[in-house]
């Protein structure tokens, strides 16, 4: 209506005018187009798009009832079933042609996690059949999971589902023209009328204005071309129908240095990490070697006042950098061959293999594998919110105990401990910033409480402010605390505070920790059951939300889980043979 009215105001009747109604009708277009396309996105209306498993049971009983009415005898005779593994050819113009196909072929399994619909056995077989082959890697499986992940934010974020139609291509192409058009009117109507009397100074800064209005609407026009053409769903395209030299030229493309922003739309292969010993201490994270800086906000006091803004800003601050997990890293790997073997390890073993089972102990499994039963009660008597923090800090101790130099990085005993510490740092994230994407706990802790009573317990037992330690002296004092008569005053009982319980329950933990040959091998398999374990609680919409914000970890995870079939959406009973009505 504003626009309307600006038209009515300014109408002149002039060219500049009249090219105005042609931009106002064509941004009309694009605008009912995102509307219509945020309609169809909304969970309802994503949710009813999918249609209903079709299963041979429901359609053979159909096929004997009509048989029956019509007066045929029925016979039954088995079945056999036969699973037909996904086609999957390589393209000479594309990297990641077979990952590609791949994930189109599993897009509507994927729509139907994110819908929190169940899924039926036939795609959970022939997943588990692409993702057990011998060539397949943790750098494959998390490409696939990744452009799947991409499609599905484009299907929920983006207008895709126009765009890459016969209409949305041609929109805009003639997007494109039609704003050039209109660009190269308008100068040369301010070219003619440069000697007219009525062309004022106002009107020449309008123009001025216009011109770079319009400029602005091409480039973006043209952006969104090369958006499309850049896109998974057109190399899709081009393999199936084998464009191979279209498809070497836009590979090329991607190979000039939007290489990088390419990469980045997929997913940045980062995880968040958050440290809560260097947050008690207020010592802000830098990268290794590097010594330690001691930071605290501007204006405390004031912003104390504030509450909330004040836990904000100081998360924000002490928050470290972003871990990387791309090719280089053996992250990946370790959380792909922990996925990939853990049914096979549960059946030689005697093990139930429902998914409960599996990852339902929370990382009491773990601990059982290794014979660790005097570490149960760190994962079986408390809420998962608690074990996190207490295996967090756990984790940082040794961390700061267990002293890497910067030539042993490469070594075994180095890489175990990179893991450990970037999964504890990741789950805490979580916990601190998406505490809905794990499972209900307790929830009557505070984080705030917890770094509060930290540092304040860390400053009485080394009489020094938090400003004045390093982490180093923090976790040496906080693993021998534990046999000291000190530590009375955090446990505080039974009914004590549970922050203070938490801090205890820590130290008494990494004190567990200190005299085992396996240390760094058993964190790491704990926090990699108890990441599985919170990506197989979440809810499809809960990841889907978070895809906006660049998506997480935990969301690969479970996707990834629910191709080796370890997921809840299983829930259609079926037998292994079926009958089929045979007419005599």
């Amino acid at each position: 209506m504003t626009t309307l009215y600006i038209l009515i105001l300014s109408w002149t009747g002039s060219l500049v005018s009249l090219l105005f109604i042609v931009m106002f009708c064509f941004g009309l277009v694009k605008y009912c187009e995102r509307v219509w396309v945020l309609y169809w996105a909304s969970e309802n209306n994503f949710r009813d798009s999918i249609n209903d498993i079709p299963t041979n049971e429901s359609k053979i009983i159909k096929e004997c009832k009509l048989k029956q009415l019509e007066g045929f005898h029925l016979t039954t005779h088995q079945v056999l079933e036969v699973e037909v593994e996904v086609p999957v050819t390589s393209s000479p113009g594309h990297n990641d042609a077979n990952q590609l196909l791949t994930a189109y072929h599993f897009l509507e399994m994927v729509r139907r996690l994110f819908a929190d619909l169940i899924l039926g056995f036939q795609d959970r077989d022939a997943s588990k059949a692409i993702f057990k082959r011998d060539n397949m890697d943790s750098k494959k499986a998390f490409k696939i999971t990744e452009i799947e992940l991409g499609l599905i934010y484009d299907l929920l974020y983006t207008k895709a589902k126009v765009m890459y139609t016969r209409w949305g291509i041609a929109r805009r192409i003639i997007g494109i023209f039609l704003t050039l058009f209109v660009w190269v009117m308008v100068s040369l109507d301010e070219v003619l009328m440069v000697n007219k009397k009525h062309h004022n100074y106002s009107s020449k800064v309008d123009l001025t204005i216009t011109m770079v209005l319009l400029g602005f609407a091409f480039l973006l026009e043209l952006y969104a071309v090369v958006e499309l053409l850049l896109s998974d769903q057109t190399a899709h395209w081009l393999i199936r129908h084998k464009k191979v030299r279209v498809l070497r030229a836009i590979n090329c493309v991607r190979n000039l240095p939007l290489k990088r922003w390419y990469n980045i739309c997929r997913w940045s292969n980062s995880m968040e990490q958050f440290s809560l010993l260097s947050f008690s201490l207020r010592e802000k994270p830098v990268p290794p070697n590097e010594p330690p800086k001691k930071k605290t906000l501007p204006f405390r006091g004031i912003l104390k006042t504030l509450g909330d803004i004040d836990e904000f800003l100081e998360i924000y601050q002490y928050k470290g950098t972003p871990k990387s997990i791309n090719e280089a890293d053996d992250l990946k790997y370790a959380i792909f061959l922990e996925i990939k073997e853990i049914r096979p390890w549960a059946e030689e073993n005697g093990y139930d293999t429902h998914l409960k089972s599996l990852y339902g102990r929370r990382g009491g499994r773990t601990i059982e594998k290794n014979v660790h039963d005097d570490l149960k009660w760190s994962i079986e008597d408390l809420e998962f919110d608690q074990s996190i923090l207490i295996w967090h800090l756990a984790t940082e101790i040794w961390c700061n105990l267990d002293y890497i130099k910067k030539a042993d990085y490469e070594s075994a005993g180095s890489i175990w401990q990179e893991r450990g510490k970037s999964l504890s740092r990741y789950m805490l994230y979580l916990l601190v910033e998406h505490p809905n994407m794990l499972p209900i706990g307790m929830g009557h802790i505070r984080f705030r409480d917890i770094y509060v009573e930290l540092g304040d317990f860390i400053e009485e037992q080394l009489s020094k402010s938090v400003l004045d330690i390093s982490c180093k002296d923090a976790s040496e004092m906080l693993v021998k605390v534990i046999n000291t008569k000190d530590m009375v005053s955090v446990q505080g009982g039974e009914g004590g505070d549970k922050s203070n319980l938490v801090i205890f329950h820590a130290c008494k933990l990494a004190s567990q920790l200190e005299n085992m040959n396996d240390k760094w091998r058993l964190i790491v398999d704990v926090w990699l059951e108890m990441l599985c374990h919170a990506a197989s609680q979440c809810k499809g919409r809960l990841h889907a939300q978070q895809l906006r914000r660049g998506g997480e970890l935990l969301t690969h995870v479970w996707l990834l889980m629910a191709h080796f079939g370890l997921t809840d959406h299983f829930q259609i009973p079926r037998s292994r043979a079926i009958a089929d009505a045979v007419i005599r």
